[in-house]
């Protein structure tokens, strides 16, 4: 009897562990996205592939950081928090940085207000100016995450994630900034850099060039591994404006679409570099190629250069002009898809 229960006993636990290791498999991904959300449209792009992908319960989005000082910026998150069904969705901001303009034209467009003052697409956010700051907002979050179950993705300017860097232990956690990364971090996906010798290899691309110490401290001291989207390959990936034309009436107004045709005159197809760096994360080895292993460094002019070795952080990816159908068409098929929240 004794033996019985033991064998017993130890197919239990054998079983528990299987159903354990089976609903980690399918737990929804944790993420975190870092923004300059109203500069070009694809942020927004990028985020919607985010909220379908909440919607299907593969994502799990943790908090929205912009890092483009300005109300635009947070207002357009909200709305769109608001819009896809998630408007409780913690948002951080960036105070004192290195880049602030106005919103663009599609920002403006999106954030407006009607003859009563009231916005033309619903919000949550009562006032964005006591929003907190992004690199606080990051640890709070971070201290409460298990080990290794995070991934950051960054599309914009590194601010944020240089000023998280720097931080010491605080009432969220002991560690520093440093530290909180190591341990709650699995990866981060940069949307930055350029590595295909335009310009004589002194090219300077944009999410680098406006805040150039932040994006060198990032490569320099990220204790985790760091897979970068360059120029390059969402260049090569253009989203159809026929699309936006004709495939989403679904919904009556669709704050994406709003921006996509307020922002530059349609039609027009427009470079997905932010949607590279998602793609990467929610089908990751699928669509895009990585490099092999090895240091990205950032000069004072903003110029990246990748060395490779064996023990290297950081890897980038690259396209073919196979693989840059194959996810144009995805997302193409993604984008268009209703959303779970009905409109």
């Amino acid at each position: 009897m004794k033996r019985i229960l033991t064998l017993t006993s130890a197919f239990i636990l054998l079983l528990a562990g299987s159903i354990a290791l089976d609903a980690k498999k399918n737990a929804p991904q944790l993420i975190i996205f870092d923004t300059d959300m109203g500069n070009d449209v694809d942020d927004v792009m990028a985020l919607d592939l985010l909220y379908k992908y909440m919607d299907a319960g593969k994502v799990k989005l943790l908090a929205v950081m912009s890092n483009k000082e300005g109300n635009g910026s947070e207002r357009f998150l909200d709305i769109l928090n608001t819009w896809y069904g998630y408007p409780h969705l913690p948002i951080g901001v960036v105070r004192n940085g290195a880049h602030r303009d106005d919103p663009s034209n599609y920002a403006r467009t999106v954030t407006n207000k009607n003859e009563q003052g009231e916005y033309h697409f619903k919000t949550t956010v009562k006032d964005v100016s006591k929003l907190p700051d992004a690199h606080e907002l990051y640890r709070k979050i971070l201290a409460r995450q298990k080990d290794g179950s995070v991934i950051i993705i960054s599309t914009g300017f590194s601010t944020n994630l240089a000023r998280l860097l720097s931080t010491q232990g605080d009432q969220y956690s002991p560690l520093s900034g440093r530290e909180l990364i190591a341990r709650k971090v699995r990866y981060i996906s940069v949307m930055a850099g350029c590595f295909d010798g335009r310009a004589n290899n002194q090219y300077s691309e944009y999410n680098v060039n406006n805040d150039i110490p932040a994006c060198a401290q990032l490569y320099r001291e990220c204790p985790v591994p760091i897979v970068t989207s360059p120029f390059e390959v969402g260049e090569a990936i253009t989203y159809p404006a026929e699309s936006i034309e004709n495939d989403f009436t679904w919904a009556k107004e669709h704050p994406m679409v709003e921006a996509y045709i307020s922002y530059i005159k349609m039609p027009h197809n427009r470079p997905t570099w932010d949607l590279t760096s998602v793609l990467e994360v929610i089908e990751p080895g699928k669509y895009m190629t990585r490099s092999l292993p090895g240091t990205i460094t950032v000069d004072s002019k903003g110029v990246t250069t990748f060395r490779p070795h064996a023990d290297g952080l950081h890897t980038y990816l690259t396209v073919t002009q196979g693989q840059c159908q194959r996810i144009r068409d995805f997302f193409v098929k993604v984008l268009t898809t209703p959303t779970k929240k009905k409109h």
